[in-house]
Parts: C-alpha cells; sequence; structure tokens
C-alpha cells in the first residue's frame, strides 16, 4: 500500500493538467509514480525533462542504459522500476533471460564485455560511488567515450534517485505490469 496516494487529474495543480494529459494519453493512465509526484509540482515539472533527456538523448545506446537502470533497481530492490524497466529493456533487445542473468552476470554468456562493462559500472556507482577509481573508468574507455561515461553515470544516478522515491514512498508498480 503507497505511503503517499498518487494524486489523480482532478487533485494535481493546474499547471499539471497538461502533463497528466500527456502521460495519461501515452500510457493509457496516469503511472503512480508521476502522481505521487504531482505532490511536489514543480519537482514533476523539471524531472520529466530532465529525465526524458537522460534517458532518450544522448550517444549511449538505450541497451546500456537500460541494463544500468536494471542492475541499479535490482541492486537497490525497487520493485517499481524493475517492473517498469525489464519491459522498457525488452523494447531495445535486453533478453528476459538476460534480465534474469543479472545477478550473476559477471559469469554469463549472455553478456559481452561491453555489457559486463556498463552492468559493472552501475554496480559500483549504486553500491558506493566514492569508491570509483580511475582505473574503473579507464576501463569503461575501452567501450565508451567520455561523454557516453557521463550519459551512463547520469542513467545510473537517475535511476538511483527514481528507486529511493519509490521504496520510500512505495507505489503501487502500475508500469509494465
Amino acid at each position: 500500500m503507497p505511503v503517499i496516494q498518487p494524486l489523480t487529474k482532478d487533485k494535481a495543480a493546474p499547471e499539471l493538467q497538461e502533463i497528466y494529459a500527456k502521460l495519461t494519453g501515452a500510457n493509457g493512465f496516469m503511472p503512480n509514480f508521476f502522481g505521487v509526484m504531482a505532490h511536489a509540482p514543480g519537482v514533476l515539472q523539471a524531472f520529466l525533462p530532465l529525465y526524458g533527456a537522460i534517458m532518450n538523448k544522448g550517444t549511449l545506446e538505450p541497451r546500456y542504459k537500460e541494463l544500468a537502470y536494471l542492475k541499479t533497481a535490482l541492486i537497490n530492490g525497487c520493485e517499481y522500476c524493475m517492473k517498469a524497466h525489464v519491459a522498457s529493456s525488452k523494447k531495445v533487445g535486453v533478453t528476459p533471460e538476460q534480465v534474469q542473468a543479472l545477478a550473476f552476470y559477471q559469469r554469463s554468456p549472455l553478456f559481452d564485455d561491453k555489457d559486463k562493462a556498463a552492468i559493472l559500472y552501475a554496480e559500483r556507482v549504486t553500491r558506493g560511488a566514492a569508491g570509483i577509481r580511475e582505473g574503473s573508468v579507464e576501463e569503461l574507455k575501452k567501450h565508451f567515450t567520455e561523454a557516453q561515461i557521463v550519459e551512463l553515470t547520469l542513467v545510473i544516478c537517475v535511476a538511483n534517485f527514481t528507486n529511493r522515491f519509490n521504496d520510500a514512498l512505495q507505489p503501487v508498480p502500475d508500469l509494465g505490469v
């Protein structure tokens, strides 16, 4: 049961009505995550463009963004984000078998070296970003440009943000279910 109830469209601030219409049109309903965030209208208005820029723009292939997001959600135990990103990861070629293998990805033949580098980096940033050393980034540079490493880091950071928000406020998963 959610700690904070998502706001329905009629209870949401007037400045959020267009966002509600767009998200409802895209999903067929207003996702609970955004309905809970609507309690802070200015944050929801700022978050959506930021999230969109991180997840949908840049040169880093969506597959690596989704693998990093999934690994972060797995580490943090975020049910909402796992369900949402299992669904979105399928659209970019991540298989159900790969999702199942994420816990033991290092020994899995389902991932190549580039996949493993992105997943390992997500694990390291999520478990303790202060412990990242130059060698970790140098390993990434074998597979990704500096701009792509920045993009990957932003994905992991936004995943940790959404994981913490969802774990604390417990919206009922409704994306990807």
